[in-house]
């Protein structure tokens, strides 16, 4: 009890109004500690005991079995995206494929688009079982069987087409769209997307004579213009040099890879063909 006299009772209303300020402050950071003990109680995605961390820098190259790695939109049953963390004995496979893929580009640019680059045994969404896609800032890579086709070439190419991706949303203004569609033959329409070309059976990945007369790579680049994109990215990072032969004999090829290279070079001035023309040559050099 406060007994209020003249000289004090202003202080003790003070005393009491800070009094009542102190429990409710103290509520309400019980209530906020409480909230996020909750979250965490109901989901693995703030979890990160299960990353393994397979290249630190210039991007986290990184393996788990957590759905957190994909965004959540990912995880509703429409599009169900599910991995599973890489064996440790694919480490340094993973290293010999991805610092040199990856020491490609420069570092600043890395950093700006990607934050991390996941490699995983198994890769899925939307009913698919896929080699590789991309998020707003990450790219899902499976590191598959070299007896079913997923060798270190292959690996590094989906890694460059993935991230292509990424650039290309990014910074969109980059890429003449227009004119890329003008390359194509009149009556032409892409599928929709990867995932409608791989449920048509539309989805070769074999470079094609027939389609490079209409400027096209590969079959899976009929899915959608992204996808064409990613193909001609893919090859001249890879350092495929039958893009070269390819371009000089079709002149629909040569456009697109202009256009692809004009892109990159937008990007960062270093990329230029006499650039891609090098990785080319290094990686012919590399060769048994």
């Amino acid at each position: 009890m406060c007994v209020i006299d003249s000289s004090s009772g202003q202080a003790c209303l003070l005393n009491q109004h800070r009094a009542i300020i102190s429990r409710e402050t103290c509520q309400k950071a019980i209530c906020l500690a409480a909230f996020l003990l909750i979250l965490v109680c109901r989901s693995d995605r703030f979890t990160l005991a299960d990353d393994v961390t397979v290249i630190a820098a210039p991007v986290p190259v990184v393996t788990s079995d957590r759905p957190g790695i994909f965004p959540e939109s990912w995880l509703k049953p429409a599009i169900a995206a599910s991995g599973g963390a890489l064996p440790a004995a694919e480490f340094e496979r993973v290293r010999r494929i991805l610092v040199p893929a990856l020491a490609k580009y420069p570092e600043g640019l890395l950093k700006q688009h990607l934050k991390t680059v996941y490699v995983l045994s198994e890769l899925k969404y939307s009913g698919v079982i896929t080699s590789g896609t991309n998020s707003r800032n990450a790219v899902y890579l499976k590191i598959g069987d070299v007896h079913k086709g997923f060798t270190d070439a292959h690996n590094e190419a989906v890694f460059h087409a993935e991230l292509s991706s990424i650039l290309l949303r990014n910074q969109p203004k980059l890429l003449d769209e227009n004119a890329w569609r003008s390359v194509n033959p009149p009556d032409f329409k892409y599928l929709g997307s990867g995932v409608d070309a791989v449920k048509q059976k539309k989805a070769g990945l074999k470079l094609d004579e027939k389609l490079h007369e209409q400027g096209f790579l590969k079959e899976y680049a009929q899915s959608d213009l992204e996808n064409d994109f990613n193909a001609f990215a893919a090859m001249i990072f890879a350092g495929d040099g039958s893009i070269w032969p390819i371009a000089e004999k079709h002149d629909a090829i040569r456009k697109k890879l202009d256009l692809t290279i004009s892109f990159y070079h937008q990007l960062d001035p270093a990329f230029t063909e006499d650039y891609f023309r090098k990785l080319g040559a290094s990686a012919v050099t590399r060769q048994p």
